[in-house]
């Protein structure tokens, strides 16, 4: 009775209460996964579909978390025995993760700003994502001309402790360490330890 009340006076005020059916895509023929990888726990959103592989993973991986493609230029490849435990990946530009990498939970990777630090320049993000959810069609009016990006690479045998954030442009070196919550902004050398915000050199090791 009061959901019926609640709803009549919506009506009366011009609202509708029709709930939006977001269409799930099948995203398998742009993903390529490789001998005995593990992804169960793999969720792939693209934004801007193209017939291309938006992410591709080696052999004998187990790569769990969240894969977000925010254009057609996103690419996200993932070499042999690497481990992801969870977390965000995001990607406009490109992220290269090399072999026998790990990664702790929670960790975000992104590859881009994604808005402009000039506020004038980001003024119709909102608008303009409502449109893309009012239309079923999320993100495909997003404007990325003002927005900077750059690729990440994360090269062999680098582990990334957990909750660490990972921005663009970044490249951690062969065998590095990232410690746990760390905010890497800059790159960082083969076999450095390092951490904190921003994350800085602690010492080295092999």
């Amino acid at each position: 009775m009061f959901l019926r009340l609640v709803k009549s006076i919506i009506s009366s005020l011009g609202y509708s209460l029709v709930k939006k059916e977001f269409k799930r895509v099948d995203y398998n023929s742009y993903i390529f996964v490789g001998n005995n990888s593990i992804t169960n726990n793999l969720n792939v959103t693209i934004r801007i579909l193209t017939e291309k592989k938006f992410l591709i993973i080696g052999n004998d991986s187990i790569i769990a978390g969240n894969f977000t493609f925010e254009n057609e230029n996103g690419l996200i490849e993932i070499g042999n025995r690497t481990f992801i435990g969870g977390g965000n990946f995001i990607s406009n530009t490109g992220i290269q993760i090399g072999n026998d990498v790990m990664f702790s939970w929670g960790c975000t990777v992104i590859d881009n700003n994604a808005h402009s630090i000039i506020s004038s320049e980001r003024i119709a993000d909102v608008a303009d994502w409502k449109r893309g959810i009012d239309e079923n069609k999320i993100g495909a009016y997003k404007n990325w001309n003002f927005v900077k990006g750059a690729p990440i690479k994360i090269c062999d045998k680098a582990w990334i402790g957990f909750n660490s954030i990972i921005l663009k442009g970044v490249t951690i070196g062969e065998g590095a360490v990232v410690g746990a919550g760390s905010v890497v902004t800059k790159d960082v050398p083969p076999y450095a330890v390092v951490a904190g915000n921003p994350a800085k050199i602690l010492r080295y090791t092999t």
